[in-house]
């Protein structure tokens, strides 16, 4: 039996939710998705010493404590330092994409129109966690 992997999904679009967590639970028959609405509401969840996510993606425009902010604030949780973190956005802006790097996110994925194209990155991304386990 595989293990399960641990997704914490970060974004207050509720349809991009339902989106993500479609495409893990179809692509990775032991995905268990985790969401927050926004990165207030993720850190609250993180500071339990029971949830231990495998990866996290952030979306970086939501309201209160958006994903860059959270970013910051999550790379202050030891605990939680090799857990990588992916920032997505329907902006790949340069300069954005570099500030996210720069405060230590893993990478960047871009939010397309189409769900195939966001289904085939984020199950690359998957794949090469799994892999490394």
């Amino acid at each position: 039996m595989r293990p399960r992997i641990s997704i914490f999904l970060i974004d207050d679009d509720i349809d991009d939710q339902e989106i993500l967590a479609t495409i893990m639970e179809d692509s990775f028959e032991h995905a268990e998705c985790t969401f927050a609405s926004d990165g207030m509401q993720a850190l609250h969840r993180l500071q339990d010493e029971t949830f231990f996510p495998d990866v996290i993606f952030a979306d970086i425009n939501m309201p209160r404590m958006n994903g860059i902010e959270f970013l910051v604030e999550f790379k202050k949780m030891p605990r939680l330092a090799e857990v990588p973190v992916f920032m997505y956005s329907t902006s790949d802006e340069k300069e954005i994409v570099s500030q996210c790097t720069d405060l230590g996110a893993t990478g960047f994925v871009k939010k397309y129109a189409d769900t195939d194209e966001v289904k085939r990155e984020f199950q690359k991304i998957i794949h090469n966690i799994t892999s490394r386990s």
